[in-house]
């Protein structure tokens, strides 16, 4: 009950700078469908903040997600090594059996 208590306590500007930071987290534990999980609801937690703090609320969501978007390339390049090498044991291991 204290946690929740201590949610209640926060200002909208705080639970979206909680979230963004959690997304960054995230993302670089690769677990990326939490990261869409904060994605979706940050967008919504953003609208709760009123206008007057928002740009520069916005201008720090998107430092967060910007990271978050390069953590994503990293992760998108490691699986692509992986397909490739993946590639060629099967051509070696199938140029291997057309030769015996």
């Amino acid at each position: 009950m204290a946690g929740n208590h201590a949610l209640q306590e926060q200002s909208p500007a705080e639970i979206v700078q909680e979230m963004a930071t959690a997304m960054e987290a995230m993302a670089m534990q690769d677990d990326w469908e939490r990261v869409e999980d904060i994605a979706v609801r940050l967008r919504a937690a953003v609208m709760q903040v009123p206008e007057y703090e928002r740009r520069s609320l916005l201008l720090a969501v998107r430092h967060s997600t910007e990271k978050v978007h390069a953590a994503a390339e990293k992760a998108r390049d490691k699986v692509t090594d992986k397909l490739s090498a993946l590639r060629r044991g099967r051509d070696a291991a199938e140029a291997y059996k057309s030769t015996y």
